[in-house]
């Protein structure tokens, strides 16, 4: 009897002991699924957390790149978005400022009392000097073309030139003011200095334009002098300056006078001339507006061209219209008086009586303080003076 009751016994025993063990990995199955949904738990909140901390981040760095200047240039797309914003002008390191005295002038004969009648007089076509201030075939006036004096100042770095005018400069237009330079004497121009009208009184180096003539073809066979025209010339072919953009960015500047509606202003570096003196002419143009075609009579024949002056049977002005011009001065050496296309000869002063001589000075057009007499003196170069 009592060896059946330890079987039974070691049965239950058992049996408590599997349970046990059952309800132990249970627990322990419990115990780790919680903590997996722990540490997913957070690492689900790590990653929310990260994810917020990256989001706010770019935000943060969004809004700096919108508020900080733009030294980087914006990433472009397939089809950019174009501005209208204007090129910036060059960074300059010199400017020029007033004219001081006057060195040498230049007086034009004008045609505004001529208007009227639609002619003028001083035009020859034949030596390069165009009185032409008017619109082809209608002949209608324009006096913001129409010289009336230039000067030429010189200040240690600059050479200024004012261009007085009969009437006074409009708001705007496609007229150039130019400064013919002849470095070395002989009527063919070396340098053409030119600018569009500009809009206010700043002096800027927009739509100025310095050019040369590399090959020295202008002229022709005869500086000046009509003849027929030709295509192996091209004029001003060279560009030396352009809108500031140049081996000297501050070559040559215009502004419109701050003081006088119808005086405009160039400067342009005084390296430019050299240092043998120079003859300079001046040029008002509406119309051809090509540096290539200098001089004008090589390349427009006088038929094509046209007169301004009733008495000529090729009256009105065509081809070559809206342009005046003037003759040479000089600056900076006493001229021979033999220079093609000088302001003044002998021939013009024994002509106009009551007009005697004074000898020419190398930094004046003028008689300088000289006195006015009734002859040259020997081996002098003079120009006409009015006697007292």
């Amino acid at each position: 009897m009592k060896r059946q009751k330890y079987p039974s016994r070691i049965l239950l025993l058992f049996l408590l002991i599997l349970l046990g063990g059952c309800l132990a990995r249970e627990d322990q199955t419990l115990r780790i699924e919680k903590q997996v949904q722990v540490v997913v738990g957070a690492t689900q909140t790590k990653e929310a957390f990260l994810r917020s901390v990256d989001s706010a981040r770019q935000t943060a760095a969004v809004e700096n790149l919108e508020t900080s200047i733009t030294d980087v240039p914006p990433t472009h797309t397939s089809q950019p978005t174009p501005t209208s914003s204007p090129t910036p002008e060059p960074v300059h390191r010199v400017i020029p400022g007033s004219p001081p005295t006057v060195h040498s002038t230049i007086s034009d004969i004008v045609t505004v009392d001529l208007a009227k009648e639609k002619t003028a007089l001083g035009d020859n076509f034949a030596w390069s000097l165009l009185e032409r201030p008017y619109t082809p075939i209608q002949m209608e006036y324009r006096g913001y073309l129409d010289i009336y004096q230039v000067n030429l100042v010189a200040s240690d770095l600059w050479i200024y030139i004012t261009f007085v005018l009969i009437g006074k400069l409009p708001a705007e237009g496609e007229i150039r003011y130019a400064i013919e330079l002849d470095l070395d004497h002989d009527g063919r121009g070396d340098f053409l200095v030119a600018a569009s009208l500009p809009r206010d009184a700043t002096w800027t180096t927009e739509n100025v334009w310095v050019w040369g003539d590399h090959d020295g073809d202008i002229g022709g066979v005869y500086p000046l002098y009509l003849e027929e025209p030709s295509q192996d010339q091209n004029g001003y072919e060279r560009e030396i300056f352009s809108s500031g953009v140049g081996e000297d960015r501050d070559l040559a500047w215009v502004r419109r006078d701050p003081e006088k509606n119808n005086q405009l202003q160039l400067a342009f570096k005084k390296s430019l001339t050299g240092v043998l003196g120079f003859l300079w002419s001046a040029w008002t143009d509406e119309g051809i507006q090509d540096p290539g075609k200098f001089d004008f009579n090589d390349h427009i024949s006088y038929d094509d061209a046209g007169s301004p002056n009733l008495g000529n049977y090729r009256y009105p002005v065509k081809a070559v219209a809206l342009v005046d011009s003037t003759c040479r001065s000089w600056y900076g050496y006493v001229p021979t008086g033999l220079e093609p296309g000088l302001c003044f000869t002998g021939e013009q002063a024994f002509s106009q009586p009551g007009y005697g001589w004074c000898e020419a000075q190398p930094n004046q057009s003028g008689c300088g303080g000289n006195a006015c007499l009734v002859n040259c003196p020997r081996n002098r170069f003079c120009i006409p003076c009015k006697l007292p």
